[in-house]
Parts: C-alpha cells; sequence; structure tokens
C-alpha cells in the first residue's frame, strides 16, 4: 500500500452539488482543498430523475425513453463537474475513504491527511430487503414506467418522490420513522397527508407493511409492479467513524457543526432532520467558515428556511409550534387559509402559520404556490411592525399572500384584545386624559 505524506487544509467527504460548491469556494479561499466523492454518479442520477419525473408534464410528448437520454446527458454535464473542480484546484477523489485511528483516510490506492474534515450530504443504501425493486437512482434502466409503485423513504425527500411518479402511476409511499414528516409542524403534516391522499397517493407506514414479515417488502404482496426505495440521507457505516472518536447515529454536533472530534465537521442528512438542500446550504456555509478559519458561527436553525416540493410547495422558517413552546414557553399562534381563485385540482389550498414570540416571529409555515419563495421573504422581516406594512403592500386575492395578510390581521387583533398589556395602556392612557379634561 502506497502512503502519500500530502496535506490538505480541508478534504470533503460528499458527492451532491452542494458538497462541489463548498469545494470550489474553500478553494478560492486559498485552501488545499480534497473533495471525496465516491457516489458523484449516484448524486447525479437521482437529482436529474427527479427533476426529469418534475418537469413531466401529462400532456408532454417525450416518452420516458426520451427523458432518460435527456437525463444520461445531464450527467455527462454536470453541475460544477470533476474539470471545473480541478480548475479551480480542487484534488477530486472518486475512491470509497475510511478514517483511520491516525486520524487520516485511507483509500483504496492510498492515504490521505488533512487539517479538517468536512461531511456534507451524499446517499447510503437501506439495510432492506426488497423483491422486485429499484433504487430511484436505477429508474433510467426501465423501458416505461409501470403503472403501480411503491415508493419507501423517510420524510421529506420520500414524499417529494411519491409526488413526482403519482404524475404517472398510482403510487403508495410506505414510510419509514414515526411520522411522514417528522421534522414539520403538525399541521402541515396533517395538510400534507390530505394532499397526497387527495391526490390518490396511498399512506403506509413500514412498520405495518412489515408486520409478520421477516424485514423483507414484495411488491407481489404490496400488490404493485414496482417498488422504489428512496436513498437515506447519508449514513456513514463504511467511514469508521468510531476509528476517531465519533459514535451515533444521527451524528452529534455542537453548536459550530463540530464533532467529538475537533477536526471534522458535518453538514447535511447526517445531522438528522430533513436532507433539504436549502438547510443543507445554510449548514455547509457556516461549517466551512468554521473549519477553514477556526470561527465560531452558530447553526441557528431558528432562522433557517427550506421548501419541500409538492402540488402545494411547503416553505418554512424557524421553529415549529412544539420547538417554540419548548424553548419559550408561552407564543402566540395564528393561522390563516384561502382557496386559490384558478386551480387544477381541488386539493390545492393556500395556507400560513404563523408563531410569534413578543413582538418578533419564531416560526412560519407555508403551503402553497410560491411557498419557497415567500417564507425566505417573511423570515427576512422577522418584526411585526414591519411584517404588517410588507403584507399590505403583497396582498393580492386569491393566492398565498392573501393567507399571510389574513394571519398578520389576526395577530395584531389578538395584540389589541382586552385583557392584553397595550389595550390596557391605551385604555389608562384615555381615562387619564378624560380626568384631565373635566
Amino acid at each position: 500500500m502506497v502512503t502519500y505524506d500530502t496535506d490538505y487544509d480541508l478534504a470533503i467527504l460528499g458527492g451532491s452539488v452542494d458538497s462541489r460548491f463548498a469545494a470550489c469556494r474553500a478553494s478560492q479561499k486559498g485552501a488545499r482543498v480534497a473533495l471525496v466523492a465516491p457516489n458523484w454518479q449516484v448524486n447525479d442520477l437521482t437529482h436529474y430523475v427527479l427533476q426529469a419525473l418534475r418537469a413531466w408534464p401529462l400532456d408532454s410528448k417525450p416518452d420516458w425513453s426520451s427523458l432518460c437520454a435527456w437525463i444520461r446527458h445531464r450527467c455527462n454535464y454536470p453541475t460544477f463537474p470533476s474539470t471545473t473542480l480541478s480548475a479551480q484546484g480542487v484534488d477530486v477523489i472518486s475512491e470509497p475513504a475510511s478514517f483511520t485511528q491516525g486520524g487520516r483516510l485511507q483509500l483504496d490506492s492510498r492515504s490521505l491527511k488533512a487539517s479538517r474534515y468536512l461531511l456534507t450530504d451524499g446517499y447510503a443504501l437501506f439495510d432492506l430487503a426488497v423483491n422486485q425493486g429499484l433504487f430511484c437512482s436505477q429508474l433510467t434502466q426501465l423501458e416505461t414506467i409501470p403503472e403501480r409503485i411503491a415508493v419507501v423513504g423517510y420524510g421529506a425527500t420520500a414524499v417529494e418522490w411519491a409526488y413526482a411518479l403519482s404524475h404517472r402511476a398510482t403510487v403508495s409511499l410506505i414510510w419509514r420513522g414515526a411520522s411522514l414528516l417528522p421534522a414539520e409542524d403538525h399541521d402541515i403534516q396533517r395538510l400534507v397527508e390530505a394532499q397526497l391522499k387527495g391526490l390518490g397517493i396511498k399512506l403506509l407506514s413500514l412498520s405495518d407493511c412489515l408486520e409478520g414479515k421477516d424485514s423483507q417488502l414484495d411488491a407481489k404482496t404490496l400488490d404493485v409492479d414496482l417498488l422504489v426505495v428512496v436513498p437515506q440521507p447519508c449514513k456513514w457505516e463504511k467511514m469508521s467513524l468510531k476509528m476517531v472518536g465519533i459514535v451515533g447515529e444521527p451524528i452529534p454536533v455542537n453548536g459550530y457543526l463540530q464533532t467529538a472530534h475537533p477536526k471534522i465537521y458535518v453538514s447535511g442528512g447526517s445531522l438528522g432532520g430533513e436532507n433539504r438542500a436549502e438547510l443543507t446550504c445554510q449548514e455547509t456555509s457556516i461549517a466551512l467558515e468554521n473549519a477553514l478559519f477556526k470561527r465560531s458561527r452558530i447553526m441557528r436553525y431558528e432562522r433557517a428556511f427550506y421548501s419541500i416540493e409538492l402540488l402545494s410547495p411547503v416553505g418554512r422558517w424557524g421553529l415549529t409550534e412544539y420547538q417554540a413552546r419548548q424553548r419559550y414557553g408561552q407564543v402566540a399562534v395564528v393561522q390563516a387559509s384561502s382557496l386559490p381563485l384558478i386551480t387544477d385540482q381541488v386539493c390545492q389550498t393556500n395556507f400560513c402559520k404563523l408563531i410569534v414570540q413578543g413582538a418578533h416571529l419564531v416560526g412560519v409555515h407555508l403551503m402553497g404556490d410560491g411557498a419557497p419563495n415567500l417564507v425566505a421573504a417573511l423570515g427576512y422581516r422577522p418584526r411585526l411592525q414591519a411584517l404588517s406594512r410588507w403584507a399590505i403592500t403583497q396582498f393580492e386575492s386569491g393566492t398565498l399572500a392573501e393567507a399571510v395578510y389574513q394571519a398578520i390581521a389576526k395577530l395584531q387583533n389578538q395584540r389589541w384584545q382586552a385583557g392584553q398589556w397595550r389595550r390596557d395602556w391605551a385604555e389608562n392612557w384615555f381615562n387619564l386624559r378624560r380626568s384631565w379634561d373635566i
């Protein structure tokens, strides 16, 4: 075995677009960077297959084989290809790696050492046996999409795949975990479940499907033509993290996204929760700064935002109602909804839920057309006074902005109800002024 003593300032482990972008940013800041990405192709295939399913309308002319050709073309010319990374000074390594006791990365043909390591995102296979099943990245092997499909997966990613495949097939969603969207607010969970059922998607829990079976799913037993398994956001069993003192899944980190090993940082799906691109980007940016320059930037999830692409997209900023009550105790919660003026599906909706502590927003949960962009705009105006001025200018009947406007109006009304300090103060002031006038 050949050993190279070449050191890097940073070694990034992952293969997604966020990983590549982080490698470019680190190199542009003057660091010597290695990107270890053995699952590069799986990441790209999964990303572009989902893109193709989303952009494949019912009345479109291209068949699945034509879209597969487009997917293969996109994989040949991906975002941040290896040639671009190499031109930026990034060493791209496609070999699998594992940690050794001395804190080095052992590859198939060599070993390397870095001053800091960043575990970003990627994909890992479920420890689940299936008959007549494919991973979502393998759908390009099919000549056509089957009529009946069961999607097996976890959280928002599995929900997005089930919705995308429902355009062309009858879909059952078999979800792992305690609930369908365990990271989301309970009202969003309820609305998403109702919308999926309205679209004809059958919802099943994995524990119910495996009851009385030997941990194996069978397409015939489920009465479907194909099982599609959505890979779980990154698991690192083969990385030998125990060799560097890191134990647990998801990987435990401090507020700086630093693990028990001070030289190893983590972002993305390995932290648990939802593997959302926007959230991973925010985490990676902070972890990168802390790893490269020993800074102490804290990842503040109460200010993080992300989206889930569905018929009525979901946008989230900040805390859920449960999280807000756990942190602050007493909070004000209002919600409002409105129906779209024009809709292709009766289950489409516009929904807004605002969670407020004092005069500040601490949570925004939206569902409807434009939610991903709108939730980011609301998060930049956490004070109610600024939010109220914004809502008046953005109001438009039959849109998500109308639901937001109604929710803000409810908040303002609550703040001036009898028994609230602002109204009590105002009444005392007017009573005092009346006594002066007498």
